[in-house]
Parts: C-alpha cells; sequence; structure tokens
C-alpha cells in the first residue's frame, strides 16, 4: 500500500503542476482561449485533484466569460463540468441532469457534435444513476452517434463506457460487456489512462457479478495499472474485497477494504465529496464486519449517509446502505428497525426493476419474519425471493455464457493475429534461403563453366530442370503457406456467432422467464446451449459428420425460428444415405446462406406466407445443398439494405465461398449458383445451390 500511495502522490504532483500551469496561462489569455483554458482547470479539480469547490468555481469563472464573449461552446463545457460535479462528486443527481439539459440546448444550435456527443454522455450516466436506465440508453446511443459522425475516438470510447454503466448499474451486466471491451482498447490506442481504467474495472466488476472472481480480480488488477484519484475513491477497490470475499480470502477482504478508507482520507480533502463517498465504505464485504459482530463500527459509518442518500436519489448506493443497515439490526436482534430498513430497501428496489436488491429485501424480510415467528409472511418472501433468485441464476448463467463467448471470440482474434505473424517470418526465412541459395547457384555456373566447357550443354540442361524443380516446390510451399493461412482464417471465423444473434436468442429467453414460461425458458435454453457447443466443437475440426452437421443447422433454425416469433416456416430435408453414411463436410458452410435467405428475403417480406426450404442430395461424387426462400428477391433486399443499413458489409457468402473452394481441391464447375425465382416477370425468392466435394 505504501508504494502505491507514493505512486499515487506522484501523479498528484504532476496534476498540480499542470494546474499551476493553467492558472498562471489563464492571466494572459483573452476571450474564447481563456474560457477554454478556465473549463480545462475545472476539469482536472473534478477527475484528477478532486476538489468540487474549486471545480465549480472554474467552470463558473469560464460561464462568466464565455457569456461576456458570446462563446457558446464555452458556456456548454461549463454547463456540462458543473452538472458532472454536482452529480458524480456530491450526488446531486437531479442538478446534473438540467445542467447537462442546457448545455444539449446551447450546443444543438452550434453543430459541435464532440462537445456534444460529451453532453449526451453526461446525460447518460445522469440517468443511469437515477435508475432510469430506459432515458440514460437512449441518452448513450445519442452520443455514440455523435462521435461516429464526427470521428472522435475519445467521445466513441466514452460512449461505449456509458453503455456498459447503464447494464451494470441495471444487473445486466453481460450486456455491456462488448462495449467495454471495445472503449478500454479505445482508451489504450488514445493513451487516455481514465478512460482504460474506467473500463476496465467495469468488466472486473461484470465478471464479479456473474460469478467469476478470479477473471474479475484479474481485470481489477489491470484497472490500477492506469487509475487516476477520480477511478479510486468510487468503490471499485471495495469491489475486489468483494472478490475476495468470494474466494474466502479474508485477510484480503480487510486489505482492500482498509485501502478503500485510505484512498478517500489520502485523496479527498473536500468534505462534501468525502460525504458523499463515505457511502461507498461498506458494501457485499460488508459481511465480514457483520460476522465479527463489529456492528457499531458499520452504523457509524453508514447511518449518517442515508438522509443525504435519500435527498439525492442515488439509487445504487442507497440500497447497499440501507440492505447493511437491515443486516446490522437482524443481528442485534431488533427486528422492528431491521424490517423498517428493509421494507424501505423492497420499495427502492421495485422503483427501480433492481432485481439484485429486490432479492436481498425479500430474503430479508424472510429471515426477520421468520424470527419472529410470522410464518405466513416470511414463507411469503422465502417464495419472492426464491423465484428471482432462481430467475437471476438463469440470467447469470446465460450472461456468463455470452461473456466467454465475447471472450473467446477476442482471444480467437489475438491468436489468429499470433499465427498470421509466425507465417510472415517464415516466408522472409524461406524467400530469404531461395537468395542465398540463388547466389550459391551463380557461382557455381561461373565456376563449372570454366572449368568444365565441354560439360557446358549437361550443365545447363540439368540447372534449367533443376531450377523449374526448385521453382515448383517454391510455388508449393507458397501455396501450402496460403492454405495454412486461410485454414487459421477459418478457424477463428468458425470459433466466432454473429452477437446479435446470440444475444437475442438471450434476450427473447429471458422474456419468456420474466413472463413466467419457466418451462419454454428452460426448452429453449438447453437448444441455445446445445448449439453453441455444437458450434464449438465443430470448429475444431475442418471437416464435420454431415448429420452431425445437419443437426446444428437444424438447432440453428429452430432459435431463428423462436428469436423471430415464428414469423416463417421451414422444411428440413437430406438424403437418408447421407444421414446414414460416413460423410464428412465443412462444418455450418450452409448457414451464410441460411441466414440471408431468412432475414434479406423473407423477413422483409410483407404478410404472413414465408417459407424456407433446405434439401441435401448426394451424387456420385458431390453432395447437393439447396436452400430456397419465397421471399423478396436479391434486388428488393440489396434496396432496403442501402436504405437501412448503408454502412453495414457482410461477408459470410464470400467467406463460404473461399471455404468451398479450399474444400473442393481439384475445382469444380458452379461451386456455387445462386438464382432469382420469378412469376410472371415478378419476384418469388431466391434459390441458392451449393455442390460440394463428397468424401
Amino acid at each position: 500500500m505504501l508504494a502505491f500511495s507514493i505512486i499515487v502522490s506522484i501523479n498528484l504532483s504532476a496534476q498540480t503542476v499542470k494546474i499551476d500551469s493553467l492558472k498562471k496561462a489563464s492571466l494572459t489569455l483573452n476571450k474564447e482561449a481563456k474560457v477554454d483554458c478556465l473549463n480545462a482547470i475545472a476539469w482536472q479539480f473534478n477527475f484528477n485533484v478532486i476538489h468540487s469547490d474549486s471545480a465549480l468555481k472554474y467552470a463558473a469563472l469560464a460561464y462568466t466569460n464565455a457569456e461576456r464573449n458570446n462563446y457558446i461552446t464555452g458556456k456548454a463545457v461549463a454547463l456540462f463540468i458543473q452538472g458532472d460535479v454536482q452529480g458524480r462528486l456530491l450526488g446531486n443527481n437531479k442538478l446534473m441532469e438540467k445542467l447537462t439539459l442546457q448545455a444539449i440546448d446551447l450546443l444543438k444550435p452550434t453543430n459541435d457534435l464532440k462537445n456534444l456527443s460529451t453532453a449526451y454522455y453526461k446525460l447518460a450516466i445522469s440517468y443511469s444513476i437515477q435508475g432510469r436506465y430506459s432515458e440514460a440508453l437512449l441518452a448513450a446511443m445519442q452520443a455514440k452517434q455523435m462521435a461516429l459522425k464526427a470521428n472522435d475516438r475519445s467521445g466513441l470510447g466514452w460512449a461505449l463506457e456509458a453503455f456498459g454503466h447503464i447494464y451494470c448499474h441495471s444487473g445486466e451486466y453481460w450486456k455491456g460487456f462488448e462495449n467495454m471491451m471495445e472503449s478500454q482498447r479505445i482508451g489504450k490506442e488514445i493513451n487516455d489512462s481514465l478512460l482504460t481504467a474506467v473500463s476496465l474495472a467495469f468488466i472486473a466488476r461484470t465478471f464479479n457479478r456473474v460469478g467469476d472472481p478470479k477473471t474479475a480480480l484479474r481485470y481489477y488488477h489491470q484497472s490500477l495499472q492506469y487509475a487516476t484519484p477520480f477511478l479510486l475513491v468510487w468503490p471499485h477497490v471495495e469491489d475486489m474485497a468483494y472478490a475476495h470475499l468470494a474466494l474466502k480470502q479474508y485477510d484480503s477482504v480487510l486489505y482492500y477494504q482498509a485501502k478503500h478508507r485510505h484512498n478517500l482520507d489520502s485523496l479527498v480533502s473536500d468534505p462534501l465529496v468525502r460525504k458523499k463517498f463515505t457511502a461507498f465504505l461498506w458494501g457485499y464485504s460488508a459481511d465480514v464486519q457483520l460476522a465479527r459482530k463489529q456492528y457499531d463500527q458499520v452504523v457509524a459509518d453508514v447511518l449518517p449517509q442515508l438522509k443525504h442518500l435519500r435527498s439525492q436519489e442515488d439509487i445504487i448506493p442507497l440500497m447497499q446502505s440501507l440492505l447493511i443497515m437491515g443486516k446490522v439490526y437482524r443481528e442485534k436482534k431488533s427486528s422492528d428497525t431491521a424490517l423498517r430498513y428493509a421494507r424501505e430497501l423492497l420499495h427502492t428496489a421495485r422503483q427501480t426493476s433492481n432485481k439484485q436488491y429486490l432479492k436481498e429485501a425479500d430474503g430479508l424480510l424472510a429471515s426477520l419474519f421468520e424470527a419472529t415467528k410470522n410464518s405466513d409472511s416470511a414463507y411469503h418472501y422465502f417464495k419472492e425471493y426464491t423465484l428471482i433468485k432462481d430467475s437471476m441464476e438463469t440470467a447469470q448463467f446465460a450472461g456468463r455464457t455470452a461473456l466467454y463467448l465475447a471472450a473467446s471470440e477476442a482471444e480467437s482474434k489475438i491468436q489468429l493475429l499470433l499465427k498470421d505473424q509466425q507465417i510472415s517470418e517464415q516466408r522472409f526465412a524461406l524467400n530469404k534461403k531461395e537468395l542465398a541459395r540463388q547466389g550459391q547457384l551463380k557461382n557455381g555456373l561461373i565456376a563449372g563453366l570454366v572449368i568444365l566447357f565441354l560439360l557446358f550443354l549437361v550443365v545447363i540442361r540439368n540447372n534449367l530442370l533443376r531450377q523449374k524443380n526448385e521453382k515448383l516446390q517454391h510455388e508449393k510451399a507458397q501455396q501450402d503457406l496460403k492454405r495454412k493461412a486461410l485454414e487459421l482464417e477459418m478457424q477463428a471465423l468458425r470459433a466466432q456467432m454473429n452477437p446479435h444473434f446470440i444475444f437475442n436468442c438471450l434476450s427473447a429467453i429471458d422474456d419468456l422467464i420474466q413472463t413466467s414460461q419457466p418451462d419454454r425458458a428452460t426448452s429453449y435454453l438447453a437448444r441455445f446451449a446445445s448449439l453453441i457447443r455444437g458450434v464449438l466443437d465443430s470448429s475444431k475440426n475442418n471437416l464435420v459428420a454431415f448429420e452431425r452437421d445437419f443437426e446444428t443447422l437444424r438447432l440453428y433454425l429452430e432459435l431463428e425460428q423462436f428469436r423471430c416469433n415464428n414469423k416463417f416456416r421451414y422444411e428440413l430435408n437430406a438424403d437418408k444415405e447421407l444421414l446414414d453414411g460416413d460423410y464428412k463436410v465443412p462444418p455450418l458452410i450452409i448457414q451464410p446462406f441460411v441466414e440471408n435467405a431468412i432475414h434479406h428475403g423473407l423477413l422483409n417480406k410483407l404478410g404472413t406466407d414465408r417459407e424456407l426450404k433446405i434439401t441435401a442430395r448426394l451424387t456420385e461424387d458431390h453432395i447437393i445443398y439447396s436452400v430456397t426462400d419465397n421471399g423478396i428477391g436479391r434486388k428488393q433486399a440489396a434496396l432496403l439494405k442501402s436504405i437501412n443499413r448503408p454502412e453495414h458489409q457482410s461477408y459470410g457468402i464470400a467467406i463460404a465461398k473461399e471455404r468451398l473452394q479450399l474444400h473442393n481441391r481439384w475445382g469444380v464447375d458452379n461451386d456455387v449458383l445462386i438464382s432469382d425465382l420469378h412469376l410472371n416477370g415478378t419476384p418469388t425468392g431466391t434459390k441458392a445451390v451449393l455442390k460440394i466435394d463428397s468424401f
């Protein structure tokens, strides 16, 4: 802890020097430059030196100077800095929302997309802290769109971080993982330590909440490498204590609890900011203190904060504090007081639809009523606790599955890059060897001409034959390397599934759970798990049994039909000889054509007459797949795509064709034929035919 404190102190000294430099510059600057400098000082006090009065003072000075010079952007930036200080440092979340909306109103007519993106980001955070998650997601989407239009990498990174913040606060941790992975990558790319540290910390919290504390700790330690004072006063270090609690490493729990308190004492001199963040001192890891019966210590820290948290609608720390107080008074046998806190927790959790704290409130109430011999109420709340717990465990399993798939995808990309680098090095070595060999050959020819002139024709003839043979060998080696590269690329691509398909399936299953359809949810979750297992198993091999691949395709179609609310019908048929025989095919080679038929052909069609027919038949040398839909046709689908998603590029069909060419090594005429179907000149669908060598 001492070494860490020294590093933080050095960083604080550097920031103090930077602030002094900015203060001196502000005395010599005029108009817009002066406003920008004052806003920069306010930003430093907000994020690096953590002092609310100073941050508000310089932001107010910036606003006054901007108003005097009619500098609209400067006024807007001053407003959303003040809002950020009020909300995130002081807990005045309603005021943060109000000031940020004023900044957005100022910026809209200016077309200042970068600052508009920042303002929408801060509005999203304000809504998220208040538990207004739907509004927060809309604001985060606005921030992302503005950043993309402005080609602002920093703004895009923070917009993606907002999505992760919202999903973590709402309890849907797995949904923000992909955004957080991208935001931390952008943070490293642009050397933004704060963005990198915050993103890594939220990735860690995601793994922590879905029951993987070891992975969580790995990301927490990565986050601390980039830590800034703003990150360290937030409860991420207390989260590390909670991770160690899950691992039953109690000495480490106490260490990180003490470290969290030390960070607050050493980094925050502002009493108002310290008052807000004292509420975070006790989280889930407080169970250690409760087990040791250190009730008075916990109450002394938590109780003074409750009134402030209630008035500011700081939802997460409020519910966390209510839960701790309920547990304390339960252990102290003060049932009436404990019930009061438990009921307030239940009411607050219901208002914000926070499942985690709904479960905690029901469990606490059940235990309290059981202790007071009120069996009816105890049974009622225990039943509610069990229902929410089962629902969360199902969602946690699905979330953990989605997290591991996303993590696997990221790891696969890294491995592919490493293998590509290895292939490049092999090519370089091969070319170097070829150059050296040619030099030796040249010297040998000269010596042979001088010494053995009479054997000139024989030497030339043999040399030409050798060169031709070596050239063929060299070309073969190059082709083998290219083939290996394509196989590596195929392995990486087969290890991935469309994230939209995965998350839409999980969302549809979650809807069944929410609408009290556990049997259907369990059935589709089992099919989803079978599909994922089938895809992951198939990704290990270049060829799989036809029957196994056909069953995986059937599972994919069932889930596509399910997540599309049965908007299409399908027929799936194959020759009996194919199903019974020992035939091998490239895994899921036909899936991109099926997906294309569903999403571009059938789902864009009006009415309910949507049919998909898939057949597989065996000829003498080949397996012939046929995918036929009665959708809108390729021309109309391309037109809709150019309108709705002009920037989207689909590579599935192209990759499937390359894989097919690699499989059909001796070449097959018309490997893939895609044709439009017409009736009296009107498009009636599309048909794709694939011809595969049979093995």
